[in-house]
């Protein structure tokens, strides 16, 4: 399979600009009768919720139940345009968080459909680029999260160089909940399963921590990340991971563009995991 998904890579590449792993399958919006103030997004990715600007680990949201017997997989794009409200971290002085979270968001898509996921790849620019965007996308992931069992969002990040208290060692890490219960069985797998990628290429992975917050301000960069707490609410399978510092991809493969086939075993691996996460929590009577 493996093998076979390299073959068809520039084939995948040229037919799909835009990762929508989705297909004609419907979602549906269980409102439970009540009002929400806010209704973005439209077809599979409408989220309808309240927000008042307190509270902002809690998601006032509407379920979003997909019909599918597959588990799900929420692969996000977080980062925006440059000129935007969060591009990213910086490669030579250019921005290159949204072209390496494309490339992640498809990499993880290809692999996850192929091992029988539903796959949902929503994006800022589904509710737009600016602070209510943020807000609409981190209450559809914890819609659906809300609205479905065995669900696992991931979103494959490249971190910026430049220590600062809320990331005071940047490079590989996985950040989880800090609110909210952590699975830390399911933050266990997903980190044995890079280890052998991070060995062979001489990068230390942190391994998993709490984002970190020292303000309750909404929209500050010292506040908890509202993206993991509001999904982790209802299920704890939620992380952002930071594959390693932006400048540390470009030097070990030769640019972000060509990170692609440099991580592809970090794909590879965290794909399995994923699955296996599925087949355990079927087996286990305690899921």
């Amino acid at each position: 399979m493996r093998a076979l998904l390299r073959q068809l890579w520039p084939v995948l590449f040229i037919a799909w600009p835009e990762v929508s792993m989705a297909g004609e399958q419907q979602g549906q919006t269980n409102t439970a009768d009540r009002h929400y103030a806010f209704d973005e997004g439209d077809g599979l990715y409408r989220v309808q919720f309240n927000y008042t600007g307190e509270h902002w680990t809690h998601a006032d949201v509407a379920a979003i139940v997909i019909d599918t017997d597959k588990p799900i997989a929420v692969l996000p794009m977080q980062y925006t345009e440059p000129t935007a409200m969060q591009p990213g971290a910086r490669v030579d002085g250019k921005y290159i968080g949204k072209n390496w979270n494309t490339i992640t968001q498809r990499a993880m898509a290809i692999r996850l459909e192929a091992l029988g996921f539903f796959v949902l790849t929503p994006t800022i620019t589904h509710y737009g680029e600016d602070l209510a965007g943020f807000q609409a996308l981190e209450h559809f992931i914890a819609g659906i999260h809300k609205g479905n069992d065995h669900v696992q969002t991931i979103l494959l990040t490249a971190d910026a160089d430049t220590p600062n208290p809320q990331n005071p060692v940047p490079g590989a890490q996985m950040l989880v909940t800090g609110v909210h219960k952590r699975n830390e069985a399911w933050e266990q797998l997903l980190q044995r399963s890079m280890s052998g990628f991070y060995a062979s290429v001489k990068l230390n992975n942190i391994g998993a921590r709490v984002r970190g917050g020292l303000s309750y301000e909404e929209g500050s960069s010292a506040a908890w990340h509202p993206l993991i707490e509001r999904a982790a609410e209802y299920g704890a399978e939620v992380a952002i991971i930071e594959v390693a510092r932006a400048v540390d991809i470009v030097a070990k493969a030769g640019s972000i563009e060509q990170g692609e086939q440099w991580a592809a075993p970090l794909f590879d691996a965290l794909a399995d995991a994923m699955l296996a996460e599925t087949q355990k929590s079927k087996t286990d009577p305690r899921q």
